[in-house]
């Protein structure tokens, strides 16, 4: 069954899995960070939830920004060229 060029999972299905995949690769990252603070539990926590919110932030920024451009094939190279790009957003932001 071909897909419709109408299709949005069609024309967004590689960029939103590769946010996703980026998100959920950089989940043990901002959990490292968060657990090396020389907080108390409740500081390490509140790290661990700040940088959450940054990389969901990140997710929906990259995503809005970049999928309509989206065309590469998913390998473990742009997947990290995501994850990268997801950790860095505001500066992508700023380049706009």
């Amino acid at each position: 069954m071909p897909t419709s060029p109408h299709d949005p999972l069609a024309r967004y299905g590689r960029p939103l899995v590769a946010v996703l995949l980026s998100v959920l690769a950089s989940l043990p990252i901002a959990a490292m960070i968060g657990g090396l603070m020389p907080l108390g539990y409740t500081g390490r926590a509140l790290t661990y939830l700040a940088l959450l919110l940054y990389l969901i932030a990140g997710g929906v920024v990259l995503f809005r920004t970049v999928a309509a451009a989206e065309q590469q094939p998913l390998t473990v190279a742009r997947i990290g060229i995501w994850m990268l790009s997801l950790w860095l957003w505001p500066l992508l932001l700023a380049r706009r």
